[in-house]
């Protein structure tokens, strides 16, 4: 009995003293949850709270940096160099596409191909690796770019699919050669994007 009439009266002058501390000029280092929601804040400094949402799955729909990957043409064999040149002039070419100025190319790096749209809702990349090509979206595109996307992306599969099969050069020499085992990557690719080829 006396052991809790002792704990009441500390609980008591406790609570007092936490009052004075919300006052004094070091509550910003000293602090003592007085409620139910300055308890709720307090422990959602020291751990997740049970009803929380995890911060990647919230920004995964907001966060542009993070791409939407359109498709991927896997690859045999790249010539890294001469391919990243040839799809840099092609994607030039398209710059004006469907009007002057619609689009925008741009070398990110030695195998980065980037196109941005005029609304700048949105941007394509073009990634050349070793065992593929692989296409991403940056951004929330608009309605207009996602139509003028698959204008983009059929041309630029009609330029890859003439390099690794069309002309008179041997095999060997090509700046890419498909892997005959993944079927008709380039048809499935197109397959995939909302505007057919015209």
């Amino acid at each position: 009995m006396w052991c809790l009439l002792i704990a009441f009266k500390f609980c008591e002058s406790f609570q007092s003293s936490s009052r004075n501390l919300v006052h004094s000029p070091c509550r910003g280092i000293i602090s003592v949850a007085t409620n139910k929601r300055d308890i709720s804040l307090a422990a959602s400094l020291f751990g997740k709270k049970e009803n929380e949402t995890p911060v990647s799955s919230s920004l995964s729909h907001t966060d542009t940096s993070i791409p939407t990957r359109v498709f991927r043409i896997p690859v045999q064999s790249i010539k890294q160099g001469g391919l990243r040149f040839a799809l840099g002039l092609h994607l030039i070419g398209l710059q004006n596409t469907p009007d002057k100025g619609s689009w925008k190319a741009n070398e990110a790096s030695n195998s980065v191909l980037h196109m941005s749209f005029k609304d700048n809702s949105a941007m394509l990349s073009i990634t050349l690796g070793d065992d593929g090509i692989f296409f991403d979206r940056y951004g929330k595109p608009s309605l207009p770019y996602l139509l003028q996307e698959s204008v983009i992306l059929h041309s630029i599969l009609d330029e890859i699919n003439s390099l690794a099969n069309e002309g008179d050069v041997e095999e060997e020499n090509r700046l890419l050669r498909l892997q005959e085992e993944s079927g008709d990557a380039i048809e499935e690719a197109r397959d995939t994007l909302p505007a057919r080829k015209a």
